[in-house]
């Protein structure tokens, strides 16, 4: 598993020097996507996706880079072959939003396509796929590891009632830089949030861009 790879640039860029910064990031993302709180039914979820976008994503002050980047960047004299062409494809996860076209065969696995290339992916993530359906739109983040894909462990499942608003606003942006696609997903998320909190509200009145709710 990527996991263990992962807790060194944890450890690193979330404790001593960096302990402000994590909590500089965390206000700057959940004014973005939507606070959550610990009695919310997204909470793990969300936590989670925070702290892919802090490490994989969110340039560090003065530096320019995120930490898996910069850490990358640090270390790699010193990296073993494998360790090299690890942390090298961790410097490539792919952050969007993603539709499930199929199982694979056997169930063995999940056939993904990202919404914004287009592109088709494969997932033998066959313990997970309890929690899909063909056609679910989901958040996500995909890490290349030894070779294949795997799912990182944040989800964000939008309604289907709401997929036409969602191919829209993924239309009008697919041609832009990542920092506004990004910006995307993060007010969709801060949507599903609402929708999560008011579910008496008619969606279409919590999945648009002038709600007042």
């Amino acid at each position: 598993m990527y996991q263990k790879y992962l807790e060194p640039i944890i450890e690193d860029f979330t404790t001593g020097e960096y302990y402000r910064e994590v909590y500089n990031a965390k206000q700057e993302y959940f004014e973005k996507a939507g606070i959550v709180y610990e009695d919310d039914p997204e909470f793990e979820q969300r936590m989670c996706i925070f702290m892919d976008w802090y490490l994989f994503d969110r340039d560090l002050p003065g530096v320019d880079l995120p930490p898996i980047k910069y850490f990358f960047r640090k270390n790699k004299d010193r990296f073993s072959s494998e360790e090299l062409e690890i942390y090298r494809d961790f410097c490539s996860t792919i952050h969007s939003l993603f539709r499930l076209k199929r199982f694979s065969l056997r169930r063995r696995g999940l056939v993904i396509v990202d919404l914004f290339s287009s592109k088709t992916h494969m997932l033998h993530e066959a313990d997970i796929q309890k929690g899909f359906a063909p056609g679910d739109i989901f958040e996500a983040r995909i890490m290349p590891f030894q070779g294949a894909y795997e799912f990182s462990r944040g989800f964000c499942f939008h309604p289907s009632e709401v997929e036409s608003f969602i191919l829209k606003e993924i239309k009008k942006v697919r041609f832009q830089d990542k920092h506004r696609q990004t910006k995307l997903i993060l007010q969709l998320a801060a949507m599903k949030l609402k929708h999560a909190r008011f579910p008496h509200i008619d969606i279409r009145h919590i999945y648009k861009f002038d709600s007042r709710i």
